[in-house]
């Protein structure tokens, strides 16, 4: 009980904070992260002074912001996590390279899915979802590191040394 209510939603906190780090270093390390996160955040910060000075209660139009922000990092940071955990919890999967695997397969497809869009993607756009690959992976692999080694709750009680082996 113990684990489902403190060590689970522990890693799942930790997990998710080394990803959102391993994206952020990403996104000013690597050269087409970099290009893509400094286009995105010019154009949404003019595009949202335009917005906040155009109208008359700016209130509305930041909270808008904010709210598709975080419904983004819960998209791309969040959600894959924990699926995989609640997945991995209801098997009792272990595996180290099934919670790596998993949740880089789930975070970097998240693009695609919300797309919808059945064609082959660009050499950007490929190299976006292996970031984001990469990025699942580090929140897979901290959270088996912290919870995933004994998922499942199905461990056998370790015997006492000198007990009786029937």
């Amino acid at each position: 009980m113990i684990r489902w209510l403190l060590l689970i939603p522990f890693a799942l906190l930790i997990a998710i904070g080394a990803s959102g780090t391993f994206f952020l270093v990403a996104s000013i390390v690597d050269p087409v992260m970099a290009l893509l996160t400094g286009d995105t955040l010019f154009v949404g910060f003019w595009s949202l002074l335009d917005a906040v000075f155009s109208a008359e209660d700016p209130g509305p139009i930041v909270a808008d912001a904010f709210l598709a922000v975080g419904r983004i990092a819960f998209t791309l940071l969040v959600f894959p996590p924990l699926m995989i955990a609640i997945i991995s919890e209801v098997l009792g999967m272990r595996s180290l390279v099934w919670y790596a695997l998993a949740t880089g397969i789930l975070t970097a497809a998240v693009p695609w899915i919300l797309r919808g869009a059945a064609r082959v993607g660009s050499p950007a756009e490929l190299h976006v979802s292996l970031v984001l690959g990469l990025t699942g992976a580090v929140a897979g692999f901290v959270y088996w590191a912290i919870a995933g080694r004994d998922a499942g709750g199905r461990n056998a009680a370790p015997s006492l040394p000198g007990a009786a082996k029937e």
